[in-house]
């Protein structure tokens, strides 16, 4: 059966309308009275209100330097622990820790009385090795004449004598006054004396080559008395002490450790990564705990290869610490100016606001303000770097005010974000 549509007219005319359809007719006609009244347009106007309220700036390209970033420590420019050089029972020790000492200054002292005997003794046999040659220990050997030698001039005497009788043996041969056999007799005296002088100038030699060996002795014994003092390699503080008067060492046991603290190094290590941008002569700015200003440095030396064992390059700063302000072993925290005249796109940091690990900005897009979420790099005073997510000349508010963004209706749903995003 087909149903017939009910005549509201006829009803209305016939007063027949149930009263509850009366009180929706009325509702419906009241509520579009007030949706084109004033209270309707007051999101629009609200929406205006923030533009007024809140400045907005635009993201813009700015001279900003790339630098690496990396942490290190201040280590001494020199640090050697100071053996010592001969065996003995220390005497002495001048220093102690911290003590400041130069160049050249004793540390500690072994007791040199036996070595002062070796010394005499050096000096004794280097004399008895020069009176064999007639000489004396001031004498050079390098000008002795070996023919004045006393042992030379012997066998020179003989030498001569036997050639003497060697002629006068031949003449008398010759005369037939006496026999052969004793020329040949004369010629063998002749040969024992040439041969003994030919030994003789041998010895000489031999002889100034013992004082030779004696000189070198004697200098051993006295260098032997001198290391007997143990000195300073460089300027520098005494990190450690190691001995006590009455101790005896060995040779190469340690007296005291010495640093030098000026300059310092600051020894840091690069990340493999970054390990290509570092060279020699690049600006470098440290901060030190404790201290209000940067240190400013430039990189000193680099590593030829990285290391194996964390993947990543040495590098090293020179810093002068002619006060000893700064200590050694300070951890320390630095930028390396790798391309002085980088540009990056900056916004104010008043206009990024984060939660949840999600970086933000309100964004204007489409003449309303959208939530935009960006990834920040460095910040310094007021300005942070924009590494994604808005390109130079977007707008976006300079206060992030999130009430009053919301009161004007602008705040979007989480979904929408993705529209704004870059």
């Amino acid at each position: 059966m087909k149903r017939s549509r009910p005549d509201y007219p006829s009803r209305l005319r016939d007063g027949r309308l149930p009263w509850c359809g009366l009180l929706l007719l009325a509702v419906a006609i009241f509520g579009c009275q007030n949706a084109s009244g004033p209270a309707a347009q007051a999101p629009e106007a609200s929406s205006e209100a923030p533009a007024s309220k809140s400045k907005v700036v635009s993201a813009a390209l700015s001279k900003w330097p790339r630098t690496v970033h990396v942490q290190g420590s201040l280590l001494a420019d020199e640090c050697v622990v100071i053996g010592a050089k001969v065996a003995g029972r220390v005497k002495q020790v001048n220093v102690d820790v911290g003590s400041t000492v130069r160049r050249g200054d004793t540390l500690a002292t072994l007791d040199t009385e036996d070595l002062e005997l070796k010394v005499k003794q050096a000096e004794a046999q280097l004399e008895q090795a020069c009176a064999k040659l007639g000489m004396k220990p001031s004498d050079s050997e390098k000008t002795l004449d070996r023919l004045k030698v006393p042992t030379v001039v012997q066998a020179d005497a003989l030498r001569k004598e036997a050639i003497s009788n060697l002629e006068r043996a031949k003449a008398l041969v010759d005369q037939k006054a006496i026999v052969v056999e004793e020329l040949q007799q004369k010629a063998a005296i002749w040969e024992v004396a040439e041969s003994k002088y030919v030994s003789a100038l041998r010895d000489v030699d031999e002889m100034v080559a013992v004082v030779g060996m004696r000189r070198a002795e004697l200098a051993l014994a006295r260098q032997v008395l001198v290391d007997a003092n143990v000195p300073a390699p460089f300027d520098g503080a005494v990190q450690q002490r190691y001995v006590a008067p009455g101790a005896y060492l060995q040779v190469g046991q340690p007296v005291v450790s010495l640093v030098r603290t000026d300059p310092l190094r600051f020894h840091a290590a690069i990340p493999e990564r970054e390990s290509t941008q570092v060279r020699p002569k690049q600006k470098v700015r440290i901060r030190v705990e404790g201290e209000a200003q940067p240190l400013q440095g430039e990189v000193s030396r680099v590593s030829p290869s990285l290391d194996l064992s964390n993947r990543s390059l040495i590098a090293e700063v020179d810093l002068a610490n002619p006060d000893s302000r700064l200590r050694a072993g300070l951890f320390a925290e630095a930028e390396i100016v790798v391309d002085p005249a980088a540009i990056v796109l900056t916004v104010p940091s008043s206009a990024v606001s984060e939660f949840a690990g999600v970086e933000k900005v309100h964004l204007l897009h489409d003449r309303e303000m959208i939530y935009q979420p960006i990834q920040t790099g460095r910040r310094e005073g007021d300005l942070v770097e924009v590494l994604r997510g808005l390109s130079p000349g977007d707008v976006i508010a300079a206060d992030f005010r999130t009430q009053d963004l919301q009161r004007a209706g602008a705040e979007r749903p989480e979904a929408p974000l993705a529209e704004g995003a870059k």
